[in-house]
């Protein structure tokens, strides 16, 4: 039986791109009669997950201490030394990374799998954080130490073999997904109504995902100023946590002639998103780059009109099911808006091809596929 030591402690807590990945994967491992022999590491402070991990059947679970492995050093301590040590001791078949950086070495006792998210510290380094981008750079670089390697996108794959052409690691795409299930079903009531009246919402255009430069949210809030004065009840609504470099951004929502109806969340949980997607007019995510853009599919699955740009993975995930702009120019994204703003019929149509688009994408097909991979990688070790 094939034993898979899966590295759950790259994640932080409040869930966003690889952590929303990460807690559906392993919920989907729980319903799978064969998964093989899974062993997971989690932080000892991820609740969430050290129940979900616990939860499927035959697992092993390693519950770590967060106070110490969230500290960088400790970090790095764990990948390079301590996993290897663990996969070895447990006589692992592989090892999976889900965020980039991986264990070094593994003195050909196990195979390295590692998921690329995205290629943006090498094709926009200038929006990271310095530390991040050499951190992640370096490792990068060494994918081709790596014996497998999984990208969530086309794109993210064509992005990388660009930039590192020579043959290297297996290779396979394998799209990330959307809990179809619950985004189809209405929001809570409760949860909607104290949305509503804690930020004064009715009708509004929304945007989920984090407040940083690579959103591009500067270029949507000088898209929402051009459609406001045709449609004065319309709020813009940006809901996910402040990034970093993100003083800009709140700069250009208190400067806007339309300062009062732009609305800052921050953080969401899941169901708070859920119910502010669902109740949204439209759902606006142009950002200048992403891995796949999860919150496009999100959009769509949820029956919400989505636009989105017509860069890297996003028109991958979209298809013909969503208008794609190009997030440089303010009046594409402008004109896009008010296109469906003002034409009910058009919304509608939009909203049903995205949702009919969005079946494509699913947590268990992912999960599947994965699974999959791990077999050929093994075997090809033989």
């Amino acid at each position: 039986m094939r034993r898979i030591l899966l590295d759950l402690t790259q994640l932080p807590l409040e869930r966003t791109g690889v952590g929303i990945y990460a807690v559906n994967y392993v919920h989907c491992l729980q319903s799978l009669a064969e998964h093989g022999e899974m062993h997971f590491l989690v932080l000892d402070d991820d609740k969430e997950l050290l129940a979900s991990a616990r939860a499927v059947p035959g697992a092993s679970v390693i519950a770590l201490n967060a106070r110490l492995f969230r500290r960088f050093a400790f970090r790095v301590l764990l990948e390079q030394v301590l996993i290897p040590m663990i996969a070895i001791s447990r006589r692992m078949d592989a090892v999976h990374s889900l965020h980039y950086s991986f264990p070094l070495l593994s003195f050909g006792r196990f195979r390295r799998i590692v998921t690329v998210c995205d290629m943006s510290f090498f094709l926009f380094p200038e929006l990271h954080v310095p530390v991040k981008r050499v951190f992640f750079q370096f490792f990068i670089r060494r994918l081709a130490r790596a014996d497998g390697l999984l990208f969530i996108s086309e794109s993210t794959q064509r992005d990388f073999e660009a930039r590192f052409p020579r043959p290297g690691p297996r290779k396979a795409v394998i799209h990330l997904g959307a809990d179809l299930r619950r985004l189809a079903q209405a929001p809570d009531p409760a949860v909607l109504d104290a949305l509503r009246r804690k930020f004064d919402l009715d009708d509004y255009v929304l945007y989920v995902g984090t407040v940083e430069p690579r959103k591009n949210l500067i270029g949507l809030i000088q898209a929402f100023e051009q459609v406001a004065e045709r449609h004065p009840g319309l709020k813009l609504v940006i809901a996910g946590k402040l990034g970093w470099d993100y003083d800009d951004v709140l700069d250009a929502a208190k400067r806007s002639p339309v300062r009062d109806r732009i609305v800052m969340t921050g953080y969401l949980s899941e169901t708070e998103k859920h119910a502010l997607i669902k109740a949204a007019r439209l759902f606006v995510y142009v950002s200048f780059y992403e891995g796949f853009g999860l919150p496009v599919l999100e959009g769509m699955a949820a029956g919400v009109a989505t636009i989105t740009s017509n860069l890297s993975s996003m028109p991958e995930v979209a298809g013909d099911a969503a208008p794609t702009v190009d997030p440089r120019e303010p009046a594409q994204i402008a004109a896009a808006m008010e296109r469906l703003l003002s034409d009910d019929g058009e919304r509608q149509d939009v909203a049903s091809r995205g949702l009919a688009q969005s079946r494509r994408f699913t947590w268990e097909n992912l999960t599947h596929r994965s699974l999959g991979f791990y077999r050929q990688v093994i075997a090809a070790r033989r």
